[in-house]
Formats: structure tokens, C-alpha cells, sequence
């Protein structure tokens, strides 16, 4: 009976909300190159989940980030590719999310999916589930080409490197 109320709350908890506290964390453990202006906001872009865009309303609401406010931009494959922090992108195609990463290679954007195809196009990081467990992977060579610092305590939890 003592556990039923943890076993309601990670009921409770989405599979968008996880992904959302994780983008939330890869953030404190990651320093960008170049610092934003001063009045600029932090903006995190999600393409392709509308679930996850929503969860990271939530997470971002009312919080700042080295100084700076957050705001959640959804982004379309067609569209013009607004100036970004962090790319989330999932439940797009591997051909249509493939340029569009390609093109990031060499910027400072923290580039984040749930496929494999991410990674293998030039993003940084990847979701998976593992025995129930959402975990990650982390493309060292394109943090290094992105000149992003990402702790080693984030990389230690990283399950393929």
C-alpha cells in the first residue's frame, strides 16, 4: 500500500512529458560557443511531435536559462528554419530529416531525435526505450563538429557513444 502512490505518479507520467524533462536536462549539462544577446530568448524548436512541443511548454513555462526567457517554437519541414538552440526532431521522415540536419552540422544547435536516422544524419542525441526505460545515445563526433560542451556526467549516462 506504501507504494501505490509511486506507482500512480509514473502512471501518470507520458512518454512526451519524459522526453521533455530530458531536452530540459540535456540543457543544463550542455554550454553553448557563442552566448545570445542579451534580449534574445532561449528558443528550443520541436519538429514533427506536437505532444512533446507541448510537454516542453510545460517544463519551460516561467523558467529562465542563463538569464535568458524560453520559448518552444514548433518548425515544419517546408517552412523557413527559425534560429534555434535546440532541435527536437521525431516523427518525421528519415529523407525529410535528413537535409535539414545535414545543413546543422556545423552550427552550435543541439540536435535531438528518436530515431536512429538522426544520429546517423549529423544530430547529437537520440531517444530510445530500453526494458521500459527511456535512454539516450550521443554522437561524440557531431558534438564536437557543433564546438558544444556537454558534461562528461551527461555523456557517462549516455548508453552508446
Amino acid at each position: 500500500m506504501l507504494l501505490a502512490p509511486l506507482l500512480t505518479f509514473a502512471q501518470d507520467v507520458t512518454e512526451p512529458a519524459l522526453k521533455a524533462a530530458f531536452i530540459y536536462n540535456f540543457l543544463k549539462f550542455t554550454e553553448w560557443p557563442e552566448p545570445l544577446p542579451a534580449s534574445d530568448p532561449f528558443v528550443i524548436c520541436v519538429l514533427g511531435d506536437a505532444a512533446v512541443g507541448g510537454a516542453l511548454e510545460r517544463v519551460v513555462k516561467d523558467r529562465a536559462f542563463a538569464g535568458h526567457q524560453m520559448i518552444v517554437s514548433p518548425v515544419a519541414i517546408a517552412g523557413p528554419m527559425k534560429p534555434c538552440r535546440v532541435l527536437y526532431v521525431s516523427s518525421v521522415a528519415a529523407a525529410q530529416a535528413t537535409p535539414l540536419l545535414a545543413g546543422l552540422q556545423a552550427s552550435s544547435v543541439l540536435t535531438i531525435g528518436d530515431d536512429a536516422a538522426v544520429t546517423e544524419s549529423g544530430g547529437m542525441a537520440r531517444f530510445f526505450f530500453e526494458r521500459g526505460q527511456l535512454r539516450f545515445d550521443i554522437s561524440l563526433a557531431a558534438v564536437k563538429r557543433s564546438r558544444l560542451q556537454m558534461s562528461s556526467r551527461l555523456l557517462a549516462l549516455a548508453i552508446r557513444k
